[in-house]
């Protein structure tokens, strides 16, 4: 045999970050931040990392790898859920010999087929591997986008977007409050997969990079945002949820005080799996991804266009995505 398949062990971290450099992006923010990476994909359990490698025994480097995120990663009590996102998918493109060609099938089939992996899925992908996920009976989707524009006079400068003049009168928030995660909340995972607010504290609270904020919604949910700022103009982004979105009040006047207060032009809220009608109860405006409204998805570098965002999934339950999931609220750059 060529390779070996196997975890990425600690003392190849360096030869880890040689293979993204030269075979995925040498701009990748893991060639610089052995931080993030222990972050995302450290196992304090195995004292490994959550990267399933070939490993060529001829040429001692890596020709492939994919990576993978489990919910346990930041609980340990969810780990028995074996909830599973995949990341990095790369096969070497200058190698030949007679195993690459099915390299590939071979990695994914070490993290999807592991025994400990319940449900698995995936955000933002190639079109070669939404092709591969399809043949595989996965089911695929696209991730939908809504929205709350801030009511102001000015045109926007992230969004594209006709300017939103509606005026309303409310001073004072009546269902939302900021909260640190620090006093006891008694909010129940709803979603799945699971979260808890142990996983949002090492997932977001202790991000070694990115400000998380968290907001408990009506004693029924914790919503988590990341505020994102361009050129002095600020955007709020929700990137997770704890507890149940259903039955939710009106909140768009409690929205507009945050925006107003977080001086940003608008909040969004991805999301695959829960009806939309939910959405526009509680305000939100569901964005047209085709069409002339713009509210971005890419800020490192920033990209003033709609995103159509892949996902696919295999679970035996309704399987709820989130922007935060998997590896997609990451930075690109330090």
């Amino acid at each position: 045999m060529i390779y070996t398949l196997r975890n990425l062990t600690c003392e190849e971290l360096s030869l880890f970050q040689h293979f993204i450099y030269y075979h995925w992006n040498k701009n990748h923010i893991f060639t610089q931040s052995k931080e993030l990476i222990n972050f995302q994909h450290y196992n304090h359990q195995k004292n490994e990392y959550n990267f399933i490698i070939a490993f060529n025994n001829k040429t001692k480097e890596i020709d492939g790898l994919v990576g993978y995120i489990s919910t346990g990663q930041y609980d340990p009590l969810l780990a028995d859920q074996g909830d599973y996102w995949g990341a990095i998918w790369k096969i070497r493109s200058d190698v030949e010999n007679s195993e690459i060609k099915i390299l590939g099938l071979l990695l994914w089939e070490e993290v999807v087929y592991n025994k400990e992996v319940k449900s698995f899925g995936g955000i933002g992908l190639s079109n070669t591997a939404k092709s591969f996920y399809k043949k595989s009976r996965f089911k695929t989707g696209i991730l939908n986008q809504y929205y709350i524009l801030r009511e102001q006079n000015k045109p926007y400068t992230i969004a594209v977007a006709p300017l939103n003049t509606n005026r309303t009168s409310k001073k004072e928030i009546k269902y939302i409050r900021k909260i640190d995660l620090s006093e006891e909340i008694d909010i129940k995972p709803y979603y799945r997969p699971y979260k808890s607010i142990t996983y949002l504290i090492n997932r977001y609270k202790f991000h070694p990079i990115y400000k998380y904020e968290f907001w408990e919604i009506a004693n029924q949910c914790v919503l988590v945002t990341r505020k994102i700022t361009i050129a002095n103009q600020s955007a709020l982004r929700i990137v997770d949820c704890l507890g149940t979105l259903d039955n939710l009040p009106d909140l768009y006047s409690d929205f507009q005080i945050i925006l107003s207060s977080e001086n940003a032009e608008y909040i969004d809220f991805l999301n695959y799996g829960i009806d939309e009608q939910v959405f526009f109860n509680m305000g939100f405006q569901k964005l047209n991804l085709d069409g002339e409204i713009i509210i971005p998805n890419y800020f490192e570098p920033f990209e003033q266009r709609n995103v159509h965002l892949d996902c696919v999934y295999k679970a035996d339950y309704n399987y709820i995505i989130f922007k935060g999931d998997s590896d997609q609220d990451r930075p690109n750059n330090i």
